[in-house]
């Protein structure tokens, strides 16, 4: 428990806690200021590093602290529920099921750790927490939020990124995988595979998790604007200011890119970004949320979806339009044969009734002014001298097969 300055306690809950307690000498001595230090310092009990990368490995270790608490007081719940159904219901269950099982205060007290026995009143404070209905309805908040996550988080298990850069040489005949292209592999499938391949052209689907392509897509965009235009990423070591600035810092104790990668010693903060920062730098961008980076890609989805309906409805337009006036226009052509056809048949009904009564038919209208008919020939000209050959009189007829009828 940590006494607090109201004159409290309350358990450490968080890793600021254990900086803020003071250490005492253990019985080799050791005394190792805070706590905190205490647990980074005895972890060299149980694990050796080569001289070369103790600091890199202690700076490791302090940067992963804080969200082993966390974890540890998530996961005490969790076994607290798994330990109650094998001890006192006789049932084996697993941690996915756990997660959404919540006991009663008593049946949590049933089931004390080892580690937390000798200290009941920390137990009694996790589980008051663990019954509050605020914490429990935060909780759920926080773990569907958890399962929006498109995909994986990644595919290298529990390698690093530089053991699974190593492990993807030697599956792809010794070639070299450089850090990005490491980073941007281990978010696309194993390092065992040999469909797995880097491809800067690759779509947002061709990752687990479509914000890399956008996160790699940035980070490209101002290593660029800062290195030049031939400045290729998948060959250079990763540059931590660029991540810093298109990242918006280092959120939630995490880098944008490469978290496991980069050297916090050697990448500036934030702040002294700024410090020295010109007119001409690239800007320092803030960092998109999981929940915006989803309202973004919906919203792009959504405009796509409408353009794509638009377009199919236009196109379903001009099709019922073309359509429609090629009915029309068969109507019209069918329309006028018809009209042909009567008006023929009427015209031969009607000269059928003139030759069978004896009637001579209407005479021919007169050619316009200007033109010659068959009859007269050319002006001027006798009609024995003309080349123009001329009908008989008897034989001619504007209503073939009819002839002319005789004279009454």
């Amino acid at each position: 428990m940590v006494p607090l300055r109201d004159g409290g306690q309350e358990p450490a809950l968080t890793w600021a806690h254990y900086k803020r307690v003071a250490d005492v000498p253990d019985e080799d001595g050791r005394d190792f200021r805070t706590v905190a230090d205490r647990v980074v310092g005895e972890l060299w009990n149980f694990f050796r590093v080569e001289p070369e990368w103790r600091d890199r490995a202690v700076s490791r270790a302090y940067d992963a602290c804080p969200k082993l608490i966390t974890d540890m007081h998530y996961e005490a719940r969790v076994q607290a529920v798994r330990t109650y159904y094998a001890k006192k219901l006789g049932r084996k269950i697993e941690k996915k099921a756990a997660r959404t099982i919540w006991l009663a205060a008593e049946q949590y007290m049933q089931v004390i750790p080892w580690w937390c026995a000798s200290h009941r009143d920390c137990w009694e404070y996790f589980v008051s927490r663990w019954c509050d209905p605020e914490w429990q309805k935060t909780h759920e908040a926080c773990r569907q939020r958890r399962l929006k996550m498109p995909g994986p988080a990644h595919h290298q298990g529990n390698r690093t990124l530089d053991e699974y850069a190593t492990r993807w040489s030697r599956a792809h005949e010794g070639r070299e995988c450089p850090p990005l292209m490491a980073w941007a592999m281990a978010h696309k499938g194993k390092a065992t595979s040999i469909e797995v391949d880097y491809n800067p052209e690759d779509p947002p689907e061709a990752y687990s998790n479509p914000t890399v392509h956008t996160r790699l897509s940035q980070y490209t965009e101002m290593g660029r604007e800062k290195h030049g235009p031939e400045w290729n990423p998948s060959t250079e070591d990763l540059d931590g200011e660029i991540i810093m600035r298109v990242g918006g810092g280092k959120k939630h104790g995490r880098y944008w890119i490469g978290d496991s990668t980069l050297d916090t010693a050697s990448t500036p903060t934030l702040s002294k970004i700024r410090a020295r920062s010109s007119s001409s730098a690239p800007p320092i961008r803030p960092r998109s949320s999981a929940a915006q980076i989803q309202f973004d890609q919906a919203q792009a989805q959504l405009r796509e979806e409408m353009e794509a309906k638009l377009q199919a409805q236009e196109e379903k337009y001009q099709a019922q339009l073309m359509e429609q006036q090629a009915r029309y226009d068969a109507r019209l052509q069918e329309q006028q044969a018809r009209m042909q056809e009567d008006l023929q048949r009427q015209m031969q009904f009607m000269f059928h009734q003139w030759h069978s009564g004896g009637m001579q038919p209407p005479p021919l209208p007169l050619p316009p002014v200007g033109t010659s008919s068959p009859s007269q020939g050319t002006p001027n000209i006798s009609a024995g001298s003309n080349n123009q050959p001329v009908s008989p009189p008897n034989a001619w007829s504007p209503f073939p097969p009819f002839p002319r009828p005789p004279p009454m």
